[in-house]
């Protein structure tokens, strides 16, 4: 069991392709809340591009053992203000514990 500390929310898309041969708009949905564990990773300032700055973050996420497959999920903290958007980009199932680790930038 993770001492939570915010949720996470799994990223799904539906649609997308053609229908009569006009596109079909693809459509994101963000799942239940899943209560989680997580910390910074990497959080600096030092991103750059022309003409601005960005914010490189990567954190690291602790859930209970469950299935779980997705390419990004919305983090959230405890108090419901939303962190981010963010790419999964390591799956681990740690049996030993009983927990998920997934890492996200």
């Amino acid at each position: 069991m993770v001492i939570a500390n915010g949720t996470l929310q799994i990223v799904e898309y539906t649609g997308g392709g053609f229908k009569n041969g006009n596109p079909v708009e693809v459509k994101e949905t963000s799942g239940k809340h899943i209560p989680c564990n997580f910390t910074t990773n990497k959080n600096d300032h030092l991103g750059r591009y022309e003409g601005g700055t960005f914010t490189r973050a990567k954190f690291v996420v602790l859930i209970d053992m469950q299935e779980f497959d997705a390419e990004y999920i919305i983090l959230n903290t405890a108090r419901g203000a939303k962190v981010g958007k963010f790419r999964v980009q390591d799956i681990q199932f740690l049996d030993v514990v009983g927990n998920v680790r997934i890492t996200v930038e």
